[in-house]
């Protein structure tokens, strides 16, 4: 390899901050007052709190504290014709409204604790024009909680960002085929010529770049682009890629922040699905699909019309993604008889799959229980975190104590949270343990466990990866 390009090799991380820096270029700072309680209230009672005046970097709330967020502005004139959207992170979670004060879309602090390993968990972008005019008013009403995904409080409860920026396009682009190509380079062997190819692409995109203009971007994208186009042919092995956010319903917070957690996923997944035409979510768990109908039901009538649409995937015939080890025979059967009665009722879907990504272990009884409560496929992935045993195989038919069998999946990614990235689909490849006998597997992607969902990182990404060749083929 040429000494360049070893030394571009190792810059290609700090290639990729910059340009992801310059997506977002700030024009404005946001006005911000806040109604803050200790419980949630309604959209109608949202001025009833206390009331505050913030700037970023002052506190807002302690840990679990509630408040509707109003944010104000003015677009300034440098904007005018251009993409704009708020940067907006109060180190909690929002749930952004309309005015009847329906969920739009959820946004989540970038500081959460995560495995940052799979990608950043913040979703700080909200949309406002693609093509704004000058003057033109700012007017946000968010509903937040002061904790991260995870329930805990992050800095404090302080007001990290809230600004007018010019999205640029191009740039945004940009930072997506340079992100999949420079985490491709990780996987792909040094002496092949595909390697050679994309690490040679990528330096001559970086040679383009000097200011980091819009115009740099497109011709750096151009460059770039006969490398991403290349596509596979007849594939070994097909992933099939779902949108997913397993959430906890009783974790590391009280009960009305589940409530709230699954608008604030719903309303994005919802959001995403317009952007995104090609995007299939699903989600399990017939309890937090009654806490939508009852707490947010104009919100729970677009998940219905997504679900008739095929957009939508509803998953696993219980009511929820229960405990297997305490629990008796009986409370599972009906987990089943409530839950498939749930999807049968609001759906009118018979569902023949049991879906537990996160639970510990599983009782010797579930495979006859499963069949005889009409329920014949099985998917998890919990067992593959054991610390002492490797389990051998990921498409299997689990053999029941009584002697009945279910064919279950494991996800071989081994986690349901995945980046979309190529070293987590080349992991999907490589530890698929029966890669002989079956040639699809199972890929969930998103940010779950504190809910989220996918962002529109893992849909970008999914776009570029779907059919590049030297990875499987994503459906």
């Amino acid at each position: 390899m040429p000494y360049y390009l070893d030394l571009k090799r190792k810059e290609l991380d700090s290639y990729l901050k910059t340009i992801q820096k310059a997506v977002y270029q700030p024009v404005g700072e946001l006005e911000i007052t806040a109604w803050i309680t200790p419980e949630p209230v309604s959209y109608e009672r949202r001025e009833s709190g206390k009331k505050l005046t913030l700037k970023v970097g002052q506190k807002w709330g302690d840990l679990f504290d509630c408040g509707w967020f109003h944010f104000t502005g003015r677009i300034p004139g440098c904007a005018a014709g251009k993409k704009v959207v708020l940067l907006l992170d109060i180190n909690g979670e929002m749930c952004v409204v309309d005015r009847q004060g329906q969920p739009l879309c959820g946004l989540t602090n970038g500081s959460s604790v995560y495995d940052y390993t799979l990608g950043q968990p913040g979703k700080k972008v909200l949309p406002i024009t693609d093509a704004a005019r000058e003057n033109e008013i700012v007017d946000v009403w968010a509903d937040a909680g002061c904790n991260d995904l995870f329930g805990t409080l992050c800095k404090d409860g302080t007001i990290e960002l809230a600004s007018i920026a010019i999205c640029n396009e191009a740039m945004r682009g940009l930072s997506y085929d340079f992100e999949v190509l420079a985490d491709f380079l990780k996987i792909l062997p040094e002496n092949t010529a595909r390697y050679h190819q994309i690490l040679h692409a990528l330096h001559q995109a970086t040679l383009l770049l000097n200011d980091y203009t819009e115009a740099e971007a497109a011709q750096a994208r151009q460059i770039l682009a006969p490398v991403l186009s290349k596509k596979n042919g007849d594939a070994s092995l097909s992933i099939s890629a779902v949108g997913h956010s397993h959430m906890d319903l009783a974790w590391l917070w009280p009960i009305r922040e589940t409530i709230r957690k699954g608008a604030r996923t719903f309303a994005t997944v919802l959001q995403m699905m317009d952007r995104y035409p090609n995007y299939i979510f699903g989600a399990s768990q017939p309890q937090l699909y009654q806490w939508m109908k009852d707490h947010y039901p104009s919100l729970y009538q677009r998940i219905l019309e997504k679900v008739a649409q095929g957009r939508w995937e509803v998953q696993g015939g219980m009511w929820v993604e229960a405990d297997t080890n305490v629990t008796g025979g009986e409370a599972l059967i009906r987990q089943f008889l409530y839950g498939k009665r749930f999807f049968r009722r609001e759906f009118g879907i018979d569902l023949k799959n049991l879906w537990l990504p996160d639970v510990f272990g599983y009782s010797g009884a579930l495979p006859q229980i499963m069949k005889k409560c009409g329920v014949d496929y099985f998917m998890t992935q919990k067992l593959s975190w054991s610390e002492t045993n490797r389990f051998p195989h990921h498409t299997f038919m689990w053999e029941g104590i009584d002697g009945t069998e279910v064919l279950t999946h494991m996800l071989p990614e081994e986690t349901y949270n995945s980046p979309v990235l190529p070293w987590g689909l080349q992991k999907a490849e490589t530890v698929f343990c029966d890669k002989g006998i079956s040639d699809r597997c199972l890929l969930l992607f998103g940010i779950g466990d504190g809910g989220g969902g996918p962002g529109q990182e893992h849909l970008e990404r999914l776009a570029r990866c779907r059919d590049l060749a030297g990875l499987p083929t994503i459906e």
